[in-house]
């Protein structure tokens, strides 16, 4: 059997540079002053060596911790790879790394995953939460040293004196507005806006600005509550186009979903049905995926930049006092027009 390879030590790494034990300690952790050539050298040695920084032991010395807990609601949508993306770009410019868990939309698994991101000592959490009083709520005042991060939630308008819990995401009620005014502008009057089970939905944001501007501008806006699976989705597709089968332009359903992945599965409801998307009945997603053009039709969508909102939320984390634009980030979104929503005639 062959011999365990001994860890290569800070100290291995100085002698390789020639240069102190702490010279090369403030090379790697870019502190204290070092001169240039001497960085390069050390990084140089560390590199060569394959040196590990031990990050429980620097979180025993310093207080400070490189691991950093991510927790996403569906491993499936293809939106958190490119959320993922943001925040490992980010994290690894910081010399941080993520754990990252999906709580699959089952808020004992998100409570699972909570518990053991706080038993690993992370230096914080962003998590796409389920719902409004789910797990985290419950774990936020327990953990009152670790910093966290809500992404994809609706910030409370008026938070607690105290309250550590920031959040980033896209502006809901913007989303909601662009959806609207393009269906209304295509002839729609009877939208509906799928959301998460009662108790499940994160961005209740974009069910109130729903409401208020169908009561606005005088359309007959439905809620409809589904699980956000692929599946449920398009069943729930087919049962509303079946019921509301040959009634004109009256009975044309137009959807608003919250993501580009659920889009997709009107489509495949359309198909099971021998329809059209675009002509039989209507959709507009949220994301802008890379996928979402491809469709026949095209999806039209509101887009938003996912690769920095994960940049957002991980900048909150590890950076707190570089993030200028406060603990509650909303991004800008716009208007993807493809041909997924039928022209409709008065």
């Amino acid at each position: 059997m062959p011999a365990s390879r001994k860890r290569v030590t800070l100290r291995d790494v100085a002698t390789r540079a020639g240069v102190s034990v702490a010279q090369a300690s403030f090379a790697l952790n870019g502190q204290g002053r070092v001169a240039p050539a001497t960085v390069e050298r050390v990084r140089r040695a560390a590199s060569d060596l394959d040196y590990q920084v031990d990050g429980r032991a620097r979180a025993l010395r310093t207080g400070q911790r490189s691991a950093y807990g991510v927790v996403i609601r569906n491993m499936r949508n293809p939106f958190f790879l490119d959320v993922l993306r943001g925040m490992e770009v980010r994290a690894h410019r910081e010399g941080a790394f993520l754990l990252i868990l999906s709580s699959d939309y089952d808020v004992d698994r998100e409570a699972a995953a909570l518990r053991r991101l706080a038993a690993e000592g992370v230096g914080g959490v962003a998590i796409s939460p389920i719902g409004r009083h789910g797990p985290l709520a419950a774990w936020l005042p327990r953990h009152p040293d670790v910093p966290v991060v809500a992404f994809n939630r609706t910030p409370e308008p008026a938070p607690p004196e105290g309250d550590r819990l920031s959040t980033v995401g896209p502006d809901d009620g913007a989303a909601v507005d662009l959806a609207l005014e393009h269906l209304r502008a295509r002839g729609h009057r009877a939208p509906t806006l799928v959301m998460a089970p009662e108790g499940l939905a994160a961005d209740w944001g974009r069910e109130e600005a729903f409401v208020r501007r169908c009561a606005e501008w005088g359309l007959a806006g439905t809620v409809v509550r589904c699980p956000l699976d692929h599946d449920s989705i398009a069943r729930m597709v087919v049962e509303r186009v079946g019921a509301s089968a040959g009634g004109g332009t009256a009975g044309h359903e137009a959807f608003v979903v919250n993501s580009d992945y659920l889009g997709s599965a009107v489509y495949a409801a359309a198909r099971s049905l021998g329809s059209r998307v675009g002509r039989d009945l209507s959709v507009v997603g949220h994301d802008d995926l890379a996928t979402s053009e491809l469709l026949d039709p095209g999806l039209t969508t509101v887009g938003v930049d996912r690769e920095l909102l994960g940049d957002h939320a991980m900048r909150l984390l590890v950076s707190p006092d570089e993030a200028p634009e406060g603990r509650r980030v909303r991004l800008p979104v716009h208007l993807v027009e493809r041909n997924s929503v039928a022209l409709l005639h008065d």
